[in-house]
This record gives structure tokens, C-alpha cells and sequence, in this order.
């Protein structure tokens, strides 16, 4: 069942998407490097603001707000076909047999692409209030503790909470003036 989205000018979205078969595929620099820069070219490409992130090994969250005209659905689209190709680059060179052979397997099993790497769609929440945003962020910064990666959310480093917490802004720059 495809659930309705509702584009609003001006609402900030939560948005949750997954590696395919859940592949704990960011537990490697190589494979976040690649998401990073992905993430933070459309950033400028689409127009939005990232107000929030975290990099689970087989998931990621984002916070955006789009200023511009493009629609998180375009957003999506083209950063998830453009990070899967640099993925597959990067288990090619790295001679990553078993992902490709997974990604593969994914393809073939949905008879749409060669190899495929993230799962069909996305999850998205339109944000209203700041105290939704809040306990948005607050549920993503505080995701690699529950999944068991680290003690405290500031330990884990594929997270905006550095971002927030202690105004790091060397993997990728977030949009914290918002508050």
C-alpha cells in the first residue's frame, strides 16, 4: 500500500529510507563518504536546508526544509539512483563480492534495474511544530544509542547531534540556526 504525500511549501520533512534487505551497508567509511557527499551536493542542488541526520548501518534519517521549488519526491529519486551507482562503484573497487552479488540478486528479484541497492520508496513526515522537529531530532540523534552502536548519542559519528552539541561541522554542515 503507497501512502499519500503531501507537499506543503515552507514544512520541514522527516524522511526514513533503507538499504535494501536491510544490508548493514554503512558500517564502512567508504560507503558513508559516498552518502555524505551525495547527500550534501543535492543539498545545494535542490535548494534545502538539513537541519538533521543520522547514518545507520542499514538506514538513514534526514530532517530537511526545501527553500526552493523542487519537491523532496525529485529530492529522493535522484539522490537514492545517484548514490546507488556510486555504491556499487565503490563494492566494485573495494571487490565487494558479496554486496554485488546481493544487489544483483536484489535487481533481478524486483525486475526493474541490474542491481539494486535501497529499498523502493521512502518514509516521509511533514514537520509543523518546533516541538516536533525537536523530538524528531532527538529520536534520530538518540538512534545509534537504542541500536546498541554506542553508549552516549555524541559517541556515535554519523549523527548531526556533534553538529548541535558541540558546533562540529566537519562531515557535513548542518542548518542548526533554525533554533
Amino acid at each position: 500500500m503507497k501512502l499519500p504525500r503531501f507537499h506543503i511549501d515552507g514544512h520541514i520533512y522527516y524522511i526514513t529510507t533503507n538499504i535494501y534487505a536491510r544490508l548493514p551497508l554503512f558500517t564502512k567509511a567508504s560507503y558513508v563518504i559516498a552518502l555524505v557527499d551525495s547527500l550534501n551536493f543535492y543539498r545545494y542542488q535542490y535548494d534545502f536546508k538539513l537541519l538533521g541526520y543520522v547514518i545507520m548501518p542499514d538506514h538513514i534519517h534526514l530532517i530537511i526544509w526545501p527553500q526552493g521549488q523542487a519537491r523532496v519526491a525529485d529530492l529522493m529519486r535522484d539522490f537514492k539512483t545517484f548514490t546507488s551507482k556510486r555504491i556499487i562503484r565503490q563494492a566494485s573497487v573495494e571487490r565487494a563480492g558479496d554486496l554485488l552479488a546481493a544487489f544483483e540478486c536484489a535487481g533481478k528479484e524486483t525486475g526493474r534495474s541490474e542491481h539494486k541497492v535501497w529499498q523502493d520508496s521512502y518514509w516521509d513526515k511533514n514537520i509543523y511544530t518546533e516541538s516536533f522537529l525537536r523530538q524528531k531530532l532527538n529520536y534520530i540523534h538518540r538512534n545509534p544509542v537504542h541500536g546498541g552502536l554506542v553508549q552516549e548519542p555524541k559517541d556515535y559519528l554519523y549523527s548531526s547531534y556533534r553538529n548541535y552539541a558541540c558546533d562540529e561541522h566537519w562531515l557535513i554542515d548542518v542548518d542548526c540556526e533554525w533554533r
